[in-house]
């Protein structure tokens, strides 16, 4: 019997330090997603600005630029603008955002953000374009560093919460 109550205090404390360890990681992986998704911009800006690329190959370039779920988001908003005649790019950039807040780390805000893209992008001339996506840039940039700051502090925070609630956890049904 005893090797049974150490076999589920294990557990317990196991379990909770993997839940805190799984916080700890989503907090990364959205500092990571907003680099990512502000290189991503970045390149769609010299696609558009630049090369004069069609906005549904811009996309499609885009996505296999680089990685996922940020793949997913611009691959669906090409497909989106390829599939259907009359969709504007609001409509496919839209549809991409369904998707990626579905499989993504970013919270919310980062998502109503994103949706300000919507109706600017394909709208204007490409000087407009470019002005409007480099200040969307700057201030990914300043969300990335607020998560940077809060991933090191709440990842800490995060992972040793999850084991002393484990102990906790043990301790209170001891």
């Amino acid at each position: 019997m005893g090797w049974l109550k150490a076999a589920g205090i294990v557990l317990v404390i196991a379990g909770s330090g993997l839940w805190g360890l799984m916080g700890a990681r989503r907090l990364a992986q959205r500092v990571e997603e907003l680099k990512n998704l502000r290189l991503a911009l970045n390149f769609l800006e010299k696609e558009i600005t630049y090369m004069h690329t069609p906005l549904s190959s811009a996309f499609k370039k885009t996505a296999y630029f680089c990685a996922p779920p940020l793949s997913c988001f611009f691959l669906a908003c090409s497909e989106r603008l390829d599939k259907k005649a009359g969709v504007t790019a609001a409509e496919a950039w839209m549809t991409g955002l369904k998707e990626l807040q579905k499989i993504s780390s970013l919270k919310p805000e980062d998502i109503e953000l994103l949706k300000t893209v919507a109706m600017q992008i394909g709208m204007s001339d490409t000087y407009e374009q470019h002005k409007f996506l480099a200040l969307l840039q700057e201030e990914l940039k300043i969300i990335e560093q607020k998560a940077r700051e809060e991933a090191q502090t709440g990842g800490k925070l995060w992972s040793y919460g999850g084991f002393i609630l484990g102990a906790l956890l043990v301790l209170l049904f001891i």
